[in-house]
């Protein structure tokens, strides 16, 4: 396994979580430059790839009168170009995996947008789309999925300056009554990265709590 991210010590900090044997490597995503040359390093070390996770984001909270074009311009350039680029340089290798999938991890906001976060929810709804280009375009080879989580106690919050108690606040906009875990999002991600999903592609899959009912 292979984790990528453009912060060194967050990398190691979540590859001492992990264990075991997993590679990491420093990357800014949104550099063409720079994923070129991972998908050469990941090329050295494997002939094929099975599955990609595209879970970079940012999430920066401006309405569209106070967003500058330099804050539109990163949170697409990490939020949708990041996985076009990986995915688009990564594909001779899926291509020649074993029932090989890729899994976006988009938002809820995609498709239930809130005032104040304009770039974030038009990223994630052109990530949705590019989710469902890329199935069409790879089927029946390459299998290609989103997941749509709500609010998510991770650290991208914090990010914007909220405590893990300010998020679970939130827990009131949730019909469970709570916010979401990393591991309710991954149980999914690895759901359809597995066999189990062998008939889903160009699906994009609400995990939010029930958010999307309301």
């Amino acid at each position: 396994m292979c984790l990528v991210a453009r912060n060194s010590e967050r990398l190691k900090t979540a590859v001492a979580e992990i264990g075991g044997s997993v590679w990491q490597v420093a990357c800014d995503v949104a550099d063409p430059a720079a994923v070129a040359a991972l998908t050469a390093d990941v090329r050295s070390r494997w002939s094929a790839m099975d599955g990609l996770v595209n879970n970079a984001g940012i999430a920066p909270m401006a309405g569209v009168d106070e967003t500058t074009t330099e804050v539109w311009d990163e949170t697409f350039d990490v939020n949708v170009r990041g996985p076009f680029l990986l995915c688009r340089e990564m594909s001779s290798l899926l291509h020649e995996g074993s029932s090989p999938a890729v899994v976006n991890v988009s938002s809820t906001l995609a498709e239930k947008a809130i005032p104040g976060m304009a770039a974030y929810n038009a990223s994630k709804a052109a990530l949705n789309q590019l989710t469902r280009s890329l199935a069409l375009e790879w089927a029946p080879s390459v299998r290609v999925n989103a997941v749509m989580p709500a609010v998510v106690d991770t650290p991208i919050h914090a990010s914007r300056g909220m405590t893990s108690d300010q998020v679970h606040e939130m827990a009131g906009f949730h019909p469970l009554g709570r916010v979401g875990q990393p591991g309710d999002v991954a149980s999914l991600i690895l759901f359809l990265l597995s066999g189990d999903s062998s008939w889903m592609t160009g699906t994009v899959i609400p995990v939010d709590g029930g958010v999307m009912a309301t």
